[in-house]
């Protein structure tokens, strides 16, 4: 084998910063270079690998989450071991989605733990930071998935000391620490380790807000959402985020100049889709697509209060479904408050299921 393996932090992490060209191929660095470029660091990732000649095959695949890349180097966490690859010999590479860890279809296998994860790249606050395998997000206060604790698997502190390093994370932040923990629907929060010692420090659950107390996630299959008909109103995605959309987002919530676009925007992949008066031709319904390997995620579906009941928000969802399909991502997840009964009830009505749910807490203000 080319690469070697590699047990620690070495001078491979830092990232790439001199192209290098092709003259084969008149591109940017050899096959392997572009191949692995398009992958996306701490995503989990499969990598075809040229082996050296004289060995029993051509090459081998690793299969683990890609944790850096350098201008010659990529390095990858497989089950066993960590190894370094050479780019230059890589043959194939893609990232994959995460791995199925209970029976059932596409959407259902994931876990909790996971699609956490995956959904936490959806939607990427401006700062982060890790504490063990939780993660820290500070927006400027723009939403509470962007300005809490991700408390996903081990922290690597005692759970006291964890609670004590992030309080003190956000106080340098400026900003008020709030805890994101998740369990199956229905899940006492109390009964959890760190719930029960955070509400022993003054947290409450949903801190200041009744919608944080309970969201549910929901996950559904792209192939059971009705389809776009010829009646269909049209729908426009973009890949960029426009003006347009932005001032229609923001009729649904407050947004922080220049915070707001940054976590919109600041994902490995996203679409803005918007529906248009055809009169005015004002942008009256909006969502945001995040794109995974194998997932679509829905983000900020709102439709103008004089334009609903009219279909907008179905259509828009089966839009959203047509560009999974086609794009190889049977699953699509998206997160409601648990309070939002008839929000609830329309996505139950388009074929998507409770998968678990989440809570906040939160000390209340002042």
């Amino acid at each position: 084998m080319n690469g070697e393996p590699t047990h620690g932090p070495t001078d491979e992490t830092v990232p790439d910063t001199t192209p290098e060209t092709d003259s084969a191929t008149g591109g940017t660095g050899s096959a392997g270079h572009r191949l692995t470029a398009a992958l996306t660091v701490g995503s989990r990732v499969v990598v075809r690998y040229r082996l050296a000649e004289g060995s029993e095959s051509r090459a081998t695949d690793f299969l683990g989450e890609l944790v850096a890349r350098n201008d010659d180097f990529v390095v990858v966490d497989t089950k066993t071991e960590r190894v370094k690859l050479i780019r230059a010999d890589v043959l194939a590479a893609k990232d994959v989605p995460p791995p199925a860890s209970r029976p059932g279809r596409a959407h259902e296998r994931i876990s909790a733990d996971d699609l956490e994860l995956l959904m936490a790249k959806g939607w990427q606050a401006v700062d982060r930071a890790g504490l063990g395998d939780w993660v820290l997000r500070a927006a400027s206060g723009f939403t509470g998935r962007a300005n809490s604790v991700l408390a996903v698997g081990d922290p690597s502190l005692p759970l006291d000391k964890a609670i004590d390093y992030a309080e003190k994370w956000y106080a340098d932040h400026e900003r008020p620490p709030i805890f994101q923990v998740h369990g199956e629907q229905g899940f006492v929060v109390e009964d959890q380790p760190l719930p029960a010692a955070l509400l022993e420090r003054g947290y409450v659950v949903g801190g200041d807000f009744d919608s944080w107390r309970r969201v549910l996630v929901m996950t559904g299959l792209s192939a059971a959402v009705p389809p776009l008909t010829e009646e269909s109103v049209p729908v426009t995605a973009d890949a960029e985020l426009t003006m347009d959309w932005l001032m229609a987002y923001n009729e649904q919530r407050s947004v922080v100049p220049g915070v707001t676009e940054a976590v919109l925007t600041g994902s490995e992949g996203q679409l803005f889709l918007s529906v248009r008066d055809p009169g005015t031709r004002r942008i009256v319904a909006v969502a945001r697509m995040a794109i995974h390997p194998g997932w679509a995620g829905v983000f900020g579906l709102w439709v103008h209060p004089d334009h609903r009941r009219a279909g907008l928000a179905s259509t828009i969802v089966s839009a959203v479904a047509m560009v999974a399909r086609e794009n190889n991502m049977p699953a699509i997840y998206l997160q409601v408050s648990g309070d939002n009964e008839d929000g609830v009830a329309f996505w139950r009505d388009l074929g998507f299921t409770v998968h678990h749910e989440y809570t906040y807490l939160a000390r209340p203000a002042g």
